[in-house]
């Protein structure tokens, strides 16, 4: 079983769509549970998570335009069956993005666990929805692939 670069985009979606679930199903039981500055804590670590699989999605389609460039023989023109793009995206303004988001979330953080005196397990909950989503991935993944 081969994996494109369609899968890897599907792949993420669904990471994100999952993040954005457990945001919503999270949300009111963290405010009843820790009250609002809990949550609000939680909603900066999953806008944080969900922002974070975003700029995944965006650095890697450049990342794999640039691979499949390599698909092109000597003359510049495409090989038969690769389909490589003519133009792929510059490599420039996606990391510039990638890392300005970086300090964005960085700066987000220190601003909550500053100014809101919230719970620090919920803000760590919100951060840690990217990662329990893509890990789910990966195992439906593996599933799909041993079977």
């Amino acid at each position: 079983m081969e994996f494109s670069d369609q899968d890897l985009r599907l792949v993420l979606n669904r990471a994100l769509r999952s993040v954005c679930i457990a945001i919503v199903l999270l949300t009111p039981i963290l405010w009843v549970a820790w009250g609002w500055r809990s949550m609000l804590m939680f909603l900066v670590g999953g806008a944080i998570a969900a922002t974070g699989i975003l700029e995944w999605r965006q650095l890697m389609t450049a990342v794999l335009a640039r691979l499949n460039q390599l698909g092109t023989d000597i003359q510049g023109t495409n090989v038969p069956g690769t389909g490589a793009p003519s133009t792929p995206r510059p490599m420039g303004p996606v990391l510039f993005w990638f890392f300005a988001r970086l300090l964005a979330a960085a700066a987000v953080l220190y601003v909550s666990l500053r100014s809101l005196d919230g719970k620090v397990a919920a803000l760590l909950i919100g951060l840690a929805l990217a990662l329990v989503a893509l890990f789910i991935e990966a195992i439906r993944l593996f599933h799909a692939w041993s079977a």
